[in-house]
């Protein structure tokens, strides 16, 4: 077993988009992360952790500060990997402020780090993966979908810092109007025009060598309750769907009963758990 470590985002993604891609969908975050940097797309800081047995890629973990460490899904058991790199990350003081990943390798790594550490862990959402290949036909209502321009700025804005409020994600409230810039310059931000009016939106967050993943779903208070997220989700992922990719995937909060249902009607099937933990100084 050897760890590779502080590899160059390109050369980190030839070496380890093998195994990321026999499990493409459970995958989309590393590898939409990776393609972004590659295609100059991020700036910032990407640290990297690949193990290697004989010249065959095993494992692999990803850090963007000052987003989480991300943990991928592999086939078979990859326990052993996990620790070596919890045992890494603690040997050469990375900092580890937690993680996200499937079910099983989040908590094979929190207990390697908590018995390594004595921090607290604590979790911070359970989402589902799910994965479209075919959209469901739904009854359609009067509305389309248009791509954010810079005049909608103001209300994407607001209505960033509300969906960052509503998902507890404070990084998302932190940054509201850097993440606007980006999602409308590239034209990867969608709303649901009633109208005119824009009453729900959806984006593209990231696309893998077969899929794209949708996020950023959120309808304000005032148009809650009137299927305009039903109806962004299924027309964005009709779009993508034309344009070639072979499947759309996205994350859900397990608690939220209404997302996941109607995700369910569109075509989206759960594939799998994704669950980000936190971790505190005691």
């Amino acid at each position: 077993m050897i760890i590779h470590n502080d590899e160059s985002p390109k050369e980190f993604l030839s070496k380890v988009e093998p195994l990321l891609l026999e499990k493409e969908a459970e995958n989309n975050l590393p590898l939409g992360v990776l393609e972004r940097f590659v295609l100059g797309r991020e700036e910032g800081s990407c640290y990297t952790l690949r193990i290697t047995e004989g010249d065959k890629t095993e494992y692999m973990a990803l850090r963007t500060p000052p987003h989480l460490w991300i943990l991928p899904s592999v086939r078979g058991d990859a326990t052993p990997y996990i620790k070596a790199a919890a045992r890494h990350f603690y040997n050469h003081e990375y900092e580890v402020p937690g993680v996200i990943g499937d079910e099983k390798s989040t908590a094979v790594f929190v207990k390697e780090w908590t018995q390594l550490t004595a921090v607290t862990p604590q979790v911070h959402v359970q989402q589902g993966v799910h994965r479209l290949d075919e959209l469901n036909d739904i009854p359609q209502s009067s509305g389309k979908l248009q791509a954010a321009d810079m005049s909608h700025h103001s209300i994407v804005k607001e209505w960033m810092t509300q969906f960052g409020k509503e998902t507890n994600e404070p990084l998302v409230v932190e940054r509201a109007a850097e993440l606007t810039d980006s999602l409308i310059r590239d034209q990867r931000l969608f709303l649901w025009l009633v109208d005119g009016t824009p009453v729900s939106m959806a984006g593209r967050a990231r696309t893998t060598k077969n899929g794209a993943t949708i996020n950023a779903v959120f309808t304000p208070d005032s148009f809650k309750k009137r299927g305009y997220a039903t109806q962004a989700v299924w027309h964005l992922t009709k779009d993508l769907l034309q344009k070639g990719y072979s499947f759309c995937s996205l994350y859900t909060d397990l608690a939220n009963p209404t997302s996941n249902s109607i995700y369910r009607k569109i075509g989206y099937n759960k594939i799998s758990d994704s669950i980000v933990y936190h971790f505190h100084k005691n």
